[in-house]
């Protein structure tokens, strides 16, 4: 176009949804004030539950599987590997190799937390296994952590403790329904670019 003559004016952009598309719920006071205290709270408690826990000796990622067994594996003590890798990827930015690393680490002197081995029900799979050893660190994990808890449950009433573990409670549930919605509605992860040869 030459000069002198008017550029054509810019398209407004569209402020009404698409048709058929749901508009996204107004938020709530409450969640903006959820927001403003949950994410303070995440470092302020998490970070301290998570270093009592690791007890200056374990990392992040061994602290989190030992607590996965522990909570999700058959009897506290076996769980397959597999349910390893889908929790700790969502949870960490971690990648399978990463994960074999830190299982191979925890298997091996001095650690000596875990066996791996062949799932009995299938060659193709691998199960971790709790030794001795690793049963007692963990007791060791969760008296440390207690003890951390009690430290902020000294300062509450025991109305207060008991809403307090009602809510959390609640709220974790609640979490196990969003959560996966809220991962398919962003679409699947991109992959990340091939690096060039």
């Amino acid at each position: 176009m030459s000069p002198g003559h008017d550029k054509p004016a810019k398209r407004a952009r569209s402020t009404v949804a698409p048709t058929g598309g749901a508009l996204p719920a107004p938020i709530s006071e409450a969640a903006k004030e959820f927001l403003d205290l949950f994410y303070p709270v995440h470092y302020k408690i998490g970070i301290g539950i998570e270093d009592a826990l690791r007890g200056g000796r374990l990392s992040r990622h061994q602290v989190a599987i030992l607590w996965l067994i522990r909570s999700a594996g058959e009897g506290g003590r076996t769980i397959p590997r597999k349910e390893i890798e889908r929790s700790i990827t969502r949870w960490f930015e971690l990648r399978n190799s990463a994960i074999s690393k830190t299982l191979r680490g925890m298997a091996r002197e001095p650690l000596s937390l875990l066996e791996i081995r062949e799932h009995p029900l299938s060659g193709r799979e691998r199960e971790v296994i709790l030794t001795a050893k690793g049963a007692r660190e963990i007791e060791r994990m969760v008296d440390e952590g207690r003890r951390f808890i009690q430290t902020m449950v000294n300062h509450l009433s025991g109305t207060e403790a008991t809403d307090g573990v009602h809510f959390l409670t609640r709220v974790s549930s609640v979490i196990d329904v969003v959560q996966p919605a809220t991962k398919v509605s962003a679409g699947p992860p991109r992959r990340k670019a091939a690096k060039p040869r």
